[in-house]
């Protein structure tokens, strides 16, 4: 029986990629080529927690230093020391960012130039079967494109990824020790409108991307007559090729407006339910304040953090996708590294005479 694998073409390359445990797992041989730089993308990884924890320093130390300005405050500490820490601490920062992006940046283009190297040389070692079953302009993309995509993953997607979740668990730890209740209330309402806001906007999105792509289709049928015009005129097809354009054209116009209903519903979504529900909060936060239950600076870092956890929500989703589409990447990059080979029946071959097209294995000719 012959097999082959598929190798998928630029349109193919646009599917969204479904994670699983299968692709995943696959997806890590791609980690190969960062082993022997290990220890630079370690120390890189404990920088980047050690950046993040230090940032969310901030909104608390923020809420500290207005609560001494009002003669609340937990520690002894004079509201004039607290312009020299947030220096340290951004001085501090600083440097650890430094060294975290330059190291970063050593294990990708280091791991991704061994990942070049390999896969150029696989691809030169293969047989001339190979080069006649794919065009010369995907066999570029797979040494451009998709390494290139691993390499923004591994310099940049990895890092903020595991920045915003860093974000994420402090913040939520820090608020149940700041305001339990209040927390409680946030947990119950805002990650749901955030996560909400995200799948409206993923709507929006393909909406969008439906009206670009009927664009394109008016504009090939434009480009076909335009460069087909003795055809066109030869065939008197003018008539024929207008009622075509018309009809693309009233399709972009019906898309357009569905987008436009589905952005006002969207804007009408995030004014009233999303800051709604940030503003309900406050509310709730200042009538704590009022009775007693929660001071103003804690209420000032209550709002901060869950501004910085909203936003980490809704970061991951995007980040999330992106790595999704690099272990797309990885695995067409995979393809290549590690093909399936064609294997034929011995018997059959010995018993049946056969006829097999080298770039067609699944054309079989038997007699």
């Amino acid at each position: 029986m012959a097999q082959k694998r598929d190798f998928s073409s630029a349109k193919g390359e646009d599917k969204k990629v479904k994670l699983s445990k299968e692709k995943i797992k696959n997806a890590l041989k791609i980690f190969k080529y960062i082993r022997p730089y290990k220890v630079q993308f370690i120390i890189g990884l404990l920088l980047l927690s050690t950046s993040s924890l230090l940032f969310m320093i901030f909104p608390g130390a923020a809420g500290e230093m207005a609560n001494t300005a009002t003669g609340k405050g937990k520690l002894s500490i004079p509201v004039k020391n607290f312009g020299w820490i947030f220096l340290i601490i951004l001085i501090i920062q600083g440097v650890i960012s430094y060294f975290r992006t330059t190291l970063f940046a050593y294990v990708s283009e280091k791991g991704m130039a061994d990942l070049r190297k390999s896969l150029y040389n696989k691809i030169m070692t293969l047989d001339i079967t190979f080069f006649e079953s794919r065009r010369v302009g995907e066999l570029s993309s797979r040494l451009t494109a998709d390494v290139n995509q691993l390499q923004e993953v591994f310099s940049i997607t990895l890092a903020e990824f595991i920045r915003q979740l860093v974000i994420l668990i402090a913040g939520l730890i820090i608020l149940g020790f700041l305001a339990p209740k209040l927390s409680l209330l946030m947990l119950l309402t805002f990650p749901f409108i955030v996560i909400l806001a995200m799948v409206f906007g993923r709507y929006v999105r393909n909406i969008s991307k439906a009206r670009q792509d009927e664009l394109a289709n008016s504009n090939v049928i434009v480009d076909e007559t335009l460069q087909s015009f003795h055809t066109v005129k030869s065939f008197t097809n003018e008539f024929f090729e207008s009622i075509r354009y018309a009809k693309s054209i009233d399709e972009l116009v019906k898309i357009s407006l569905k987008a436009a209903r589905i952005r006002g519903i969207f804007f009408t979504f995030i004014i009233t339910i999303l800051f709604g529900g940030i503003f309900f909060i406050l509310w709730r936060g200042a009538v704590m304040v009022e009775s007693g239950e929660m001071q103003v600076g804690d209420l000032f870092s209550f709002i901060i953090y869950t501004g910085l956890i909203g936003g980490a929500i809704a970061s991951i989703g995007s980040l999330y996708t992106s790595i999704a589409s690099a272990i797309g990447a990885t695995e067409r990059i995979l393809e290549i590294l590690d093909p399936i080979s064609l294997t034929i029946d011995l018997k059959e071959i010995f018993h049946l005479k056969i006829f097999l097209f080298p770039t067609h294995p699944e054309q079989m000719l038997k007699y």
